[in-house]
């Protein structure tokens, strides 16, 4: 008898719960809010901006509980086409204004076979990369002051040669940190998709691309004497195709590891 009423008790409860307004909320799909493609209206950042508590920016950003549309966005895997490389789903106070205020920042990185995310940096925030699927190849080029000042009287004279580099493979959920300001890149040596998350301390990282900044330097002699004025390793015909063909983000890069996986290169 006494399991008799406890079960009962239990089916009558439940069907009260799911006729409650509370457990309707609860099993309807959530908003979709934002995502990594979208441009954040202005009027939604001007207002964030100009909030001065905490009251004032929840009032803002929650308009109408449940509703979570302002703090949640989707990142987007643009990934669709092959020899890509791989793209950057991001979430900065461009187009998710909740983090205004925040100081932090996310990033979700699709990088395909043989994909390259080419050396960059971030102007303005420190950068942890953890991967979460496949294999990424990173590495970092360290920042070396010595002979930076040219030739000094009495002093040594500036050291010429590539700057030091330190590099490792990450897999199984291992990060790596990225100094704020210094060069950096991930490369996917295998023929499986990679998948990384990065956090930001800052909502708006920003993303200086080396070889493209460099090559946007005018005028053309400019490029020329600062790889040693060599016009047989740089001339303006070779800055020309340079610049045509730097990628925005990836590229694919290594005929060996294209060859291996099959791909177009």
């Amino acid at each position: 008898m006494v399991k008799f009423l406890t079960l009962a008790n239990a089916a009558i409860l439940f069907a009260v719960a799911v006729a409650s307004p509370i457990a309707r909320r609860q099993s309807e799909p959530s908003h979709k809010g934002f995502d990594s493609n979208t441009i954040a209206s202005h009027a939604l950042k001007e207002a964030l901006n100009s909030a001065t508590s905490y009251s004032e920016r929840q009032a803002i950003l929650f308009t109408n509980p449940p509703d979570a549309t302002n703090v949640t966005i989707t990142f987007i895997n643009n990934t669709v086409t092959d020899n890509t490389g791989g793209t950057i789903a991001l979430s900065t106070i461009n187009n998710f204004p909740a983090l205004i205020g925040t100081q932090v920042a996310m990033a979700v990185g699709f990088v395909n076979p043989c994909g390259l995310n080419v050396p960059h940096s971030h102007p303005r925030a420190n950068e942890l990369l953890t991967v979460i699927q496949g294999k990424l190849i990173a590495g970092l080029i360290l920042e070396i002051n010595d002979g930076s000042f040219g030739h000094v009287v009495g002093q040594p004279a500036p050291v010429h040669g590539p700057i030091p580099q330190v590099t490792t493979t990450l897999a199984n959920y291992t990060g790596m940190l990225f100094p704020q300001g210094e060069t950096h890149f991930q490369f996917n040596p295998t023929c499986e998709p990679a998948l990384f998350v990065a956090a930001f301390d800052s909502s708006d990282p920003g993303r200086t691309q080396i070889a493209r900044n460099f090559f946007s330097d005018m005028p053309d002699d400019m490029l020329i004497a600062s790889i040693g004025d060599d016009q047989e390793v740089l001339d303006a015909k070779r800055i020309a195709q340079f610049r045509d063909k730097i990628p925005n983000a990836f590229a694919v890069i290594m005929e060996e590891c294209a060859v291996r996986c099959g791909l177009s290169h």
